[in-house]
């Protein structure tokens, strides 16, 4: 082989390897999601990413650890409530390969006891929220409390599926109603 040829190759190879660079990313490549800025009433909290393979079947389960509480709660502000209420926050950020996903957000506990749920935005108000009183929903909504976006019985909350834009991020309240505080499984899942 001539040396004019051996340069003309290696001219094409280089030529093909940059446009290969250029034309593809790599399939393992994946989008982040920007930092999530957490609201300074759950700055301490744990962010945690919820994906497409978050789903009903194989949800995030988070074991929260709650304080006492005993009063009402309040969907406008955590800490605007009447009596002694404790909150434990979860921030959460959605990042689906759609447009949008409904979050899915359920909490666990001793059935004798009250715990209310929130999805806040940044500023405070609920977008979606289960305040009934926990022990008497066992027939359905009471009259004593609001729910948007949810359903209770004695035992659990849940949001029922709030729609989020990809990349956004809200925060998870778990508000200690009437309760001597203790364990929570939080159980959180995307569906499209």
């Amino acid at each position: 082989m001539s040396s004019k040829m051996i340069r003309s190759l290696a001219v094409v190879a280089m030529a093909a390897l940059a446009l290969g660079a250029f034309s593809a990313a790599p399939a393992s490549a994946k989008k982040k999601c920007g930092k999530f800025t957490a609201p300074d009433w759950a700055g301490d909290a744990e962010t945690t990413v919820v994906t497409d393979k978050a789903t009903a079947d194989a949800p995030i389960t988070i074991d929260l650890t709650t304080g006492p509480g005993v009063g009402t709660t309040n969907a406008d502000y955590p800490g605007d409530e009447n009596g002694s209420i404790t909150h434990v926050f979860q921030n959460v950020v959605v990042d689906t390969n759609a447009k949008s996903a409904n979050l899915f957000a359920r909490i666990d506990f001793i059935p004798a006891f009250d715990y209310d749920l929130f999805l806040r935005y940044i500023a405070g108000p609920a977008l979606a929220y289960e305040a009934d009183f926990n022990p008497a929903t066992a027939a359905g909504p009471t009259a004593v409390g609001g729910m948007e976006g949810s359903s209770a019985g004695p035992g659990w909350s849940q949001i029922d599926g709030y729609p989020m834009a990809d990349c956004t991020g809200y925060t998870l309240d778990v508000a200690s109603g009437i309760t001597p505080g203790g364990p929570v499984t939080l159980t959180i899942w995307l569906e499209k």
